[in-house]
């Protein structure tokens, strides 16, 4: 059960850091990063997290996995300062997966 609340307020706050970090590497004409979800949630050992999924449009060979697996420590200070906010957990996830309707069937067992 999730114990913190942390608002919806605060969650775009979240998304806007997210974003920000996002263009510090990439330009719109490379990527674009639409949406930005945020959730606060449960991980598998009931601690509480926010799962970012950030959904891409571009070229999955330009999105360098030893940069992208460094945003959790790139934007965990300003995260700090939120009331609420967990620890993130970050995927990135190709627009074209995201699209296919079958890719949700099991987004109903992160919903809490």
């Amino acid at each position: 059960m999730i114990r913190t609340k942390i608002s919806e307020q605060d969650l775009e706050k979240v998304r806007d850091i997210v974003a920000r970090d996002l263009a510090k590497r990439f330009s719109p004409e490379e990527f674009t990063f639409d949406p930005i979800i945020v959730k606060h949630d449960l991980d598998h050992d009931g601690d509480e997290i926010l799962r970012i999924k950030i959904i891409f449009d571009g070229d999955q060979n330009n999105l360098d996995p030893s940069w992208t697996v460094g945003i959790v420590g790139r934007i965990y200070p300003e995260l700090e300062a939120i009331p609420g906010a967990a620890y993130p957990i970050t995927s990135f996830i190709e627009k074209s997966e995201w699209e296919d309707p079958y890719n949700h069937l099991m987004d109903h067992e992160i919903e809490r």
